[in-house]
């Protein structure tokens, strides 16, 4: 086979999907596999919150350096070159971090070191998912192209639900296995993408070349109604990594939690978020709309932090998995109908911009919410909780001031009645 631009087709070259599903399932999965693992790689993580959020941080803020470099480099040198070296360098990456936590370094300064080392590495080539963004733009047309995207969706759900189930269970055995697998299922991904992806580059412009010139974002910016929406998920995603990044040491101090009851525990947030985004969503969206659910998802996240949280006081196990499914549930209502909602401000030759921007934000939040919940889980356990649900209960009143907003402001634009 060789390597030639296939540019626009009416279908995209038969199992390209396939592997592109692959290689994001593999991002995801590499990354949450380690989320369990995470107070373990951490001298003493109980006293050193902020080095266990940090690591979060880092891999995050490293990606959103990576994902617009990344993509400039295959507009010039092809989306098959950056996606198998990518997955190499995450392959790379998860090596180090094995080897961190394998052998006895005489300074344990060293093993941070390398510890953050890996998350540099495998954050930077994990942007790699903006050239997987690319490569479906340039193999589908403007019709199958939200099918074509659809398949990111799928793959961020399964991989960051399975990844820290997993995760936990090998690491139970030994810290260091997750990582060196994840690093041979990146291999595995460079290995297939090299053999059997077609290059797809073509000099036509894709949204992913778009959407680098910052002039694009100014018919965002003039819409107050799609800046806020952006803005909101922006809130609540910091929130919900807040909890993400110190539930581990959480669980640590309160249950005496190791890797494999970490890893069930998110097992379980995964199966619910599964449960609710493929099957429940779709009923209640059509029943309810987007607004109620976008509105009434940050409340059920902020009622599941307050549960989580008074576990420090009352640890029952009841109470603890009662905290994380309304969580779960919260943010599975939250997220869908959000986005919904962001394509239905976003006018239809902006789509591909506005989720740039979007998965942009995200990452930021990413890198922001850690730090905030280090410091906060220093001042009390359930810190990062309480603040992270402050946060969302603001987001939902937010969301109400929108909605309002967005009705005024169709009764204003909407036509006189005929007399």
């Amino acid at each position: 086979m060789t390597d030639r631009p296939l540019g626009y087709a009416s279908e995209p070259p038969k199992g390209s999907l396939a592997i592109i599903f692959l290689i994001v399932f593999m991002d995801l999965f590499g990354f949450g596999i380690i989320i369990p693992l995470l107070p373990f790689y951490v001298h003493d993580p109980e006293a050193n919150p902020l080095k266990v959020t940090l690591l979060f941080s880092i891999y995050s803020i490293c990606q959103f350096i990576g994902a617009p470099i990344l993509g400039m480099i295959s507009d010039r040198y092809g989306r098959k070159p950056v996606l198998v070296l990518s997955q190499l360098g995450s392959a790379f990456g998860y090596a180090l971090l094995g080897a961190a936590t394998t052998f006895t370094w005489q300074n344990v300064g060293m093993t941070m070191f390398l510890v953050y080392l890996s998350r540099v590495i495998d954050g930077f080539t994990g942007g790699n998912i903006s050239t997987a963004q690319a490569y479906i733009s340039d193999v589908t047309t403007a019709e199958n192209r939200a099918k074509g995207m659809a398949i990111l969706g799928v793959a961020f759900g399964l991989g960051f639900a399975g990844g820290p189930f997993v995760g936990g269970v090998m690491g139970a055995h030994s810290v260091s296995l997750p990582a060196y697998v994840a690093g041979c299922f990146s291999a595995l991904a460079a290995i297939i993408t090299l053999i059997k992806l077609p290059e797809s580059r073509s000099s036509a412009p894709t949204d992913a070349e778009a959407w680098l010139h910052p002039s694009v974002f100014k018919p965002i910016l003039r819409k107050p109604a799609l800046v806020q929406l952006l803005l909101i998920s922006f809130s609540t995603m910091a929130a919900f990594v807040m909890m993400e990044s110190t539930i581990g040491i959480f669980l640590m101090k309160i249950f005496g939690y190791q890797q494999r009851q970490i890893g069930w525990y998110f097992a379980f947030i995964g199966l619910i978020i599964i449960g609710v985004q493929g099957g429940l969503i779709g009923r209640l969206t059509r029943a309810l709309g987007d607004w109620p659910l976008a509105i009434a998802g940050p409340l059920f996240v902020a009622v599941g932090m307050f549960l989580m949280s008074a576990t420090a006081w009352f640890p029952m196990l009841g109470l603890l998995l009662l905290g994380g499914a309304t969580n779960a549930t919260g943010r599975s209502l939250q997220g869908p109908t959000l986005s919904s909602l962001i394509s239905k401000f976003a006018d239809r030759k902006e789509q591909g911009v506005t989720f740039g921007l979007y998965h942009g934000l995200g990452s930021l939040a990413r890198v922001i919410g850690p730090v905030i919940a280090g410091f906060m889980y220093r001042k009390h356990v359930t810190g990062a909780f309480l603040t992270a649900a402050g946060i969302v209960i603001v987001a939902s009143a937010w969301t109400m001031i929108v909605r309002a907003s967005a009705a005024q402001a169709n009764e204003a634009t909407a036509p006189a009645p005929q007399l």
